[in-house]
């Protein structure tokens, strides 16, 4: 088995190179399973094994009947920061108290808050929202009253619904749960789909949030190294597959906070085919979906044929933190998702529901959407302009497809808790990013800070070996400050 396995993984190394090389073309068709199986002398099995491992990176187009052929786009060179063989260890997380911590300063006016994720109030359009709201609470009073469907209320989730209307899978207003916001519904789906001590399959980085959820729940946390502008590598997240390591799998293929990239079409069909080839759930959090500046990205839901994505989303971060608006399309995992939203909290306040029901059927959300892309999308290289002028030389910055959040590398070790501190003393708040793994690698140095208190015996990170890198909130209406580094 480990002999097979050597052979496949050096096989696909070498026609890797080899289409990197150029000696085959675009497009151009590969030899038969049958024909490499002759040429490096192993078994049609490995070939195989090969040819899979090829496609989930990218590097390859399987066609049925017709052979298997170099893929039009290649990934991203062996230089860029995606690792595809690191040890997968699932580790516990210990991360509420420092969170905590650097969330504080949020709330301090004075500050220029560039530490939380979302768009400035000032772009927001807050005077038709009330307007609005006050419309809706007066014509339907009794429909405010009550407690509402968990279902949600029909004027609602029929306008969710027809936003899928383009997916190759559309969902029904039937198969959604709606939610008080989007933690809500990763909560759920966590729960739902996974039990304590069980191992979840995440992004390296990833949001904080869904760590702390992981911590507050008991699951253990398995990195998959993440290439900042494709995503995960689904080479290594099919290892974890295949070794039954994972129950779950969390991903953010829309706009990722805090990389900012966006998954292309393909990639998030070989995720979802992924997941439903191995049964194991994967739980995607579309919460920037509707900021990608490229317009309609369609999230790996749509693709979702065997019921195996648990989607969610909510209008956090495209409309108005505050409603606590969020839904869940659970596929096949409906009916337990249901009965422990009705456990948790038996349902979600109407008048959210009503208004946005309202705001999505006059087309006002449509076209809110489509200015918000555009203001995002200016604030985001006002901010990283400001952030060049302001960092030391040699810092690099990813401009990000969607949302508002800039993925920014120093050019010197620095602990990311100092820079914290500077930062707060020159009345500016940021936020650190947490992972453990050095999976993921930039040509900068590293600052380490694990989910634990100290990395378990043997897997301690080698000194500057990989990167370090700050969230900032993308809104030039907060105005910019040098950060003394």
């Amino acid at each position: 088995m480990a002999h097979e396995g050597f052979l496949y993984e050096s096989i696909s190394q070498q026609l890797r190179s080899q289409i990197r090389g150029g000696s085959y073309q675009a497009g151009e068709r590969l030899p038969s399973v049958r024909r490499l199986s002759q040429i490096f002398g192993v078994s049609i099995n490995t070939v195989v094994q090969c040819f899979r491992q090829l496609e989930m990176d990218g590097f390859i187009d399987i066609r049925p009947r017709s052979g298997v052929f170099v893929a039009s786009t290649q990934p991203a060179s062996p230089d860029s920061p995606v690792v595809a063989h690191f040890p997968l260890l699932p580790v516990e997380v210990s991360l509420s108290e420092d969170i905590l911590h650097y969330m504080e300063p949020h709330v301090e006016e004075h500050l220029v808050h560039l530490g939380i994720a979302l768009p400035a109030r000032e772009i927001m359009p807050i005077e038709r929202i009330l307007r609005t709201l006050r419309e809706v609470t007066r014509r339907q009073p009794m429909d405010t009253w009550d407690y509402m469907h968990p279902h949600g209320h029909a004027r609602f989730t029929h306008q969710l619904a027809r936003r899928s209307l383009n997916y190759p899978v559309p969902f029904t207003p039937e198969d959604l749960i709606i939610t008080n916001g989007c933690m809500e519904a990763i909560e759920l789906a966590l729960r739902t789909v996974t039990r304590r001590g069980d191992i979840v399959a995440v992004e390296t980085p990833t949001y904080y949030g869904a760590l702390v959820a992981l911590e507050v729940m008991q699951r253990k946390a398995l990195e998959i190294p993440t290439h900042y502008r494709d995503g995960m590598c689904l080479y290594s997240l099919e290892q974890a597959f295949k070794r039954g390591q994972v129950s779950a799998c969390l991903v953010s293929c829309n706009a990722q906070n805090p990389l900012g990239f966006t998954m292309s079409a393909e990639r998030k069909q070989k995720l979802v085919e992924l997941a439903t080839r191995y049964s194991v759930p994967l739980i995607e959090n579309d919460i920037w979906g509707d900021t990608v500046s490229a317009g309609d990205s369609p999230p790996a839901k749509a693709y979702d044929e065997a019921g195996m994505v648990i989607y969610c989303n909510s209008f956090s971060k495209s409309l108005m933190p505050g409603m606590r608006l969020g839904w869940v399309a659970p596929g096949r995992f409906h009916h337990r998702l249901r009965e422990l939203k009705q456990i948790s909290s038996i349902t979600t306040a109407s008048a959210p529901q009503l208004l946005m029901g309202r705001l999505m059927e006059s087309g006002f959300y449509a076209q809110h959407v489509q200015q918000l892309r555009q203001q995002l999308e200016a604030q985001t290289k006002e901010t990283a302009a400001a952030v060049l002028d302001a960092f030391p030389p040699g810092t690099r910055i990813d401009i990000p497809t969607g949302g508002c959040v800039l993925w920014v590398g120093l050019p010197n070790r620095i602990d990311s808790r100092t820079l914290f501190d500077r930062a707060l003393a020159g009345g500016i708040h940021i936020f650190r990013v947490f992972r453990r793994s050095k999976a993921f690698q930039l040509p900068a140095p590293e600052c380490w800070h694990t989910y634990q208190p100290q990395a378990p015996a043997g897997n301690k990170p080698a000194r500057g070996a990989g990167a370090e890198h700050l969230s900032t909130r993308a809104s030039a209406a907060q105005g910019s400050r040098a950060i003394p580094v």
